[in-house]
């Protein structure tokens, strides 16, 4: 879980970082830069929605174990 939240962290900022500059400095065309945002974006959800669904299967596997749930 710790893992998923630093590589979430690390698309944020990178995506943030990359605005601020495509803001400043126009390295990216606007088609190039959406494409980019887009594609971190999708990552984003896909690793985040990952390490809640593996997050919430082990808390169910040992509430499971100790015999709180069947």
């Amino acid at each position: 879980m710790k893992i998923a939240y630093i590589a979430c962290l690390a698309i944020f900022t990178l995506a943030a970082v990359l605005s601020i500059f495509e803001l400043w400095f126009d390295l990216l065309g606007w088609y190039a830069y959406s494409k980019v945002m887009i594609t971190l974006g999708l990552i984003f959800l896909v690793v985040l929605g990952i390490a809640l669904a593996r997050r919430d299967y082990l808390s169910d596997n040992q509430l499971r174990d100790d015999g709180y749930i069947d």
